[in-house]
């Protein structure tokens, strides 16, 4: 049973490598060729186009300076993005809207000069020397990232390798810079580099004649709009035992007239175009923080939406009515939770209670902690960091690589760490290759370490001239370990490669040399 089961899942694991087209971007690499004058922008994997990436294409579109730039977005719905676009202004010929992984997709990510997104590109994805990638990332987080990440150490790998290959990082803070360097440990080994400013997204809450606009807009005005805004729960183990929605029709009814209650749930909430009695949907042709910057009161949960909205100076309170198994289950960072300056409902009573209650809403210190660098010109700021040629950190100590390729302990790793703790260095697990050999493992938070899968990216051709090539450091050895090194780790230098076994990844085979005496 168990065979039948390895076969398929390495029968699917091959159909979707085939489905993904992986060798295009082998292809495209090649080629050098960047468009110079070419943006692509991406927002939450194609699922919709909000936060910072919408907010630096609107101004970016609106600005007659990059009138003759081609404007590319990618998104799951092109058809659908299109009219929303052209609904609200932002839409002309220089606007093109292309289906994520699609041919299209894959040829424009591989040529836009200017890269921007705010989670990642896919792990196929070869950043060229040339091209400019900017990553904002999506919010202060509240629960733990990276290594950190209950129960799955190797979660983190896109995101760690995307912070490798960008230009720029955004970091809003200094917590969010140090979860960057530290739980995704690209701490001495990023070429790019990490800048401390505002987030683009939040500029919207400086401008108070747009919130005075969205109020009439969408009547508003003389009363007291709520919008809550929770976290998805679907990956936290079942925990949500609550009907959010409605509890949100009935807080709306009984808050009456003088309240009006939008909503903004997770599509696997409620049914698509479903329509309330009470309380309201966010309209659908606005931007979300747009939207958010006409509310009076914000409820949350967990979500980074708080630190952006407390910009505002408007009313945040949170509701945790499941605070001990959703910390349980996700981790959070304490430095954060143990100085939230909102007051916090665990039950539906106490929620309304605290809407009702007046309270100040002047985060004066937790502002000046977490939202140091946010302003009206934050998205002008980043769209200037863009178009400068990119900084790189220079003098930077190659980083050897020790490729965890056997049975091992916390305390052999630990004992490892101390031995070469003077150096500039990562291990390397192959979690595919070798799952059952780190299942004994829970020292990952206290050791840097980079994940290296065992499929590499060649082309079919390639692979055919690999697999018959009479010599192992031939020129083209050479050159698929280069490319597939800056496929995983960007401009990262490595230096040594040991490992125990000759049987590695191409991405470090060529380069690999005996696991050293010392250890």
């Amino acid at each position: 049973m168990n065979i039948v089961k390895s076969i398929n899942s390495r029968l699917n694991g091959i159909r979707q490598d085939f489905k993904s087209r992986y060798w295009e971007y082998g292809n495209y690499f090649k080629d050098q060729v960047v468009w110079e004058q070419s943006i692509l922008f991406e927002s939450f994997g194609g699922l919709n186009f909000q936060g910072n990436p919408y907010y630096i294409f609107k101004e970016i579109f609106l600005n007659n300076k990059y009138k003759e730039y081609d404007l590319y977005i990618s998104h799951q719905c092109p058809e659908k993005l299109k009219e929303y676009l052209n609904n609200i202004k932002l839409y002309d010929n220089r606007v093109k809207v292309i289906k994520i992984h699609s041919d299209e997709y894959r040829r424009v990510l591989s040529h836009c000069k200017y890269l921007i997104n705010n989670v990642s590109f896919n792990m196929n994805f070869i950043k060229k020397t040339e091209q400019v990638y900017l990553n904002t990332w999506h919010g202060t987080p509240l629960k733990c990232l990276g290594r950190n990440i209950q129960n799955d150490p190797f979660e983190c790998n896109n995101a760690q390798r995307n912070f490798l290959l960008c230009d720029y990082l955004l970091a809003p803070n200094k917590l969010t810079r140090n979860v960057y360097e530290n739980d995704y440990m690209v701490r001495g080994i990023m070429h790019g580099q990490i800048k401390e400013q505002g987030y683009p997204r939040n500029s919207i809450f400086f401008d108070q004649n747009k919130r005075q606009s969205i109020k009439k807009r969408y009547g508003l005005e003389g009363k007291i709009s709520i919008f809550y805004m929770p976290t998805w729960r679907g990956t936290a183990n079942g925990i949500d035992d609550v009907d959010q929605v409605s509890e949100m029709e009935r807080l709306a009814k009984e808050l009456g007239e003088t309240y009006k209650v939008f909503v903004k749930f997770h599509p696997a909430m409620q049914k698509e175009g479903a329509k309330f009695k009470y309380c309201l949907n966010m309209p659908d042709n606005i931007e979300v923080y747009e939207f958010l910057n006409g509310m009076d009161i914000l409820i949350t949960d967990y979500s980074s939406v708080f630190f952006d909205f407390a910009n505002s100076d408007q009313k945040i309170i949170l509701y945790q009515y499941d605070q001990e198994q959703y910390y349980k289950s996700r981790g959070m960072y304490s430095e954060v939770a143990n100085q939230l300056p909102f007051p916090i409902a665990f039950t539906y009573e106490e929620l309304k209670q605290y809407i009702k209650t007046e309270e100040s809403t002047i985060y004066t210190e937790f502002k000046k902690q977490f939202c140091p660098f946010d302003s009206l010109k934050a998205t002008e700021e980043s769209i200037q960091l863009l178009m400068n040629l990119p900084e790189q950190v220079i003098g930077r100590m190659p980083v050897d690589l020790y490729i965890i390729d056997f049975l091992t302990t916390d305390e052999m790793l630990l004992k490892m760490v101390e031995k070469i703790k003077n150096k500039n260095f990562r291990f390397v697990f192959i979690p595919k290759r070798s799952n059952k050999r780190f299942s004994n493992i829970t020292c990952f938070d206290k050791i840097d370490y980079l994940i290296l899968y065992p499929n590499s990216k060649l082309t079919i051709k390639e692979r055919i001239i690999y697999l018959f090539s009479a010599l192992v450091n031939t020129k083209k050895h050479l050159y698929y370990m280069k490319r597939e090194q800056k496929r995983l780790w960007g401009a990262t230098d490595i230096g040594h490669i040991y490992s125990k076994t000759t049987h590695v990844p191409i991405a470090v085979k060529a380069q690999r040399e005996e696991w050293p005496n010392y250890l």
